[in-house]
C-alpha cells in the first residue's frame, strides 16, 4: 500500500501529512503501481483507448521509474507494435548556437521527416536529431551537410559527453591523466571521476586555490607567482607541469581564473581564465573571458579544459572522432 510506505520511509503517520502528499497514495482502479522514487509513485494504467503511463516529475525521480514502466507488460505490447525512432546527437563546440542553426536550417533539419532540436549548454552545442524509424538515411545525408561546414567544432556523434571521449583517447594511447585546479575547484575532476572504470586513466588531481598551495603542493615557483600573479598562462603550465610531475602521469590538465563575483581588477577581470594541457609530445594553452555568474564561469572553464585536452591528445596521437 502506497500510504504505508510513503510513512514508513518519512518515519510519520501517514495521516500527518498534507494533503497534497497524501492524494498522492490514491491512484485511478486498475493502475498499476510502479513504486515510490520520492512521495508520489509511478503508474501504468491500461485503458481501451491507450495505455497511460504517470512519473513523477522531478527528474531524478522521473529517471528511476522509467526502466520499470518501459518493462511493464502494458507498455511492451505497445511498443511491440512500433517502429522505434532514428536518433543522433551531434555535439559542437568552439562554434555560435547562432551558427550551429543557421547552417542547421540551410542544410534543411528540422522538417521533412526530421525533428531538430539546437541546445547550448555551457560552451557546447548539442544537435538532437529524431527521423522516423523508416527514415535513417535522412539522418546520415542531415550530418553529412552539417559535418561539411562545421566539421571542425564536431566533436562527437555517439552521445559521448566530452569527459568520456578524454579518456577514450588516453585509453587508445595508453596514457594517464591528472589535473591541478584553482577556480574551478575540481570540476573537471568531478567529471572524469564521474564516468564509470575512469580510475584506469584518472590518477588524481589538486585542488590548490591559495599560493602557498601552488608553490608546495605543485612546486609553482613563489618568484613566478610574484611575477604573473596566479591567473595567468604562466602559472597555468607550472600548476600542469607539477600535477605531471608529483603524480607520474603522462598528461595534465590545469585552470587557474577569476570566477567572480568579487576579486576581478582591470588587468584581469573576472571571467579570465588560463588554461593548459600538457602531454608527452607537447602543451595548449587557452584563455578565455567568460560570461555569467560563478557557477556558470567555473562550468565553462571546466568544459573548456576537457576541449582543450581533447584538442591536445588528437594532436599528439593522431586520433580522428
Amino acid at each position: 500500500m502506497i500510504s504505508r510506505r510513503v510513512a514508513e520511509r518519512l518515519r510519520r503517520p501517514f495521516a500527518d501529512f498534507q494533503a497534497g502528499v497524501r492524494k498522492q497514495a490514491t491512484l485511478p482502479q486498475g493502475a498499476l503501481s510502479l513504486g515510490l522514487a520520492g512521495t508520489a509513485p509511478g503508474v501504468v494504467l491500461q485503458t481501451d483507448a491507450a495505455v497511460a503511463v504517470a512519473l513523477p516529475g522531478p527528474p531524478r525521480e522521473l529517471q528511476r521509474l522509467w526502466p520499470a514502466a518501459v518493462r511493464t507488460a502494458e507498455v511492451q505490447r505497445l511498443l511491440a507494435h512500433t517502429t522505434p525512432p532514428y536518433r543522433r546527437v551531434l555535439r559542437f563546440y568552439g562554434v555560435s548556437e547562432s551558427q550551429v542553426a543557421r547552417v542547421l536550417a540551410e542544410a534543411g533539419g528540422d522538417g521533412a521527416g526530421v525533428e531538430a532540436t539546437v541546445c547550448a549548454r555551457d560552451f557546447e552545442i548539442h544537435v538532437d536529431l529524431v527521423a522516423d524509424g523508416a527514415d535513417r538515411a535522412l539522418l546520415d545525408e542531415l550530418e553529412r551537410r552539417l559535418a561539411g561546414p562545421l566539421g571542425g567544432f564536431l566533436f562527437s556523434t555517439d552521445e559521448r559527453p566530452i569527459e568520456e571521449l578524454v579518456l577514450s583517447l588516453c585509453r587508445e594511447q595508453g596514457l594517464t591523466l591528472a589535473t591541478a585546479e584553482s577556480c574551478t575547484g575540481g570540476l573537471v575532476a568531478a567529471r572524469l571521476t564521474g564516468v564509470p572504470g575512469s580510475s584506469d586513466v584518472f590518477r588524481g588531481g589538486f585542488v590548490a586555490y591559495a599560493n602557498e598551495l601552488k608553490a608546495r603542493e605543485l612546486g609553482v615557483s613563489p618568484e613566478l607567482l610574484a611575477r604573473h600573479g596566479a591567473v595567468s598562462a604562466e602559472t597555468a603550465a607550472a600548476m600542469a607541469r607539477g600535477a605531471r610531475e608529483r603524480l607520474g602521469v603522462e598528461v595534465a590538465l590545469a585552470v587557474t581564473g577569476v570566477a567572480g563575483p568579487g576579486g576581478g581588477t582591470r588587468e584581469k577581470p573576472v571571467g579570465l581564465v588560463h588554461l593548459h594541457a600538457e602531454g608527452p609530445a607537447g602543451a595548449s594553452s587557452a584563455e578565455f573571458s567568460l560570461p555569467g555568474d560563478r557557477e556558470t564561469v567555473r562550468r565553462r572553464a571546466a568544459v573548456g579544459a576537457l576541449h582543450l585536452a581533447t584538442q591536445l591528445l588528437r594532436t599528439d596521437g593522431g586520433s580522428a572522432m
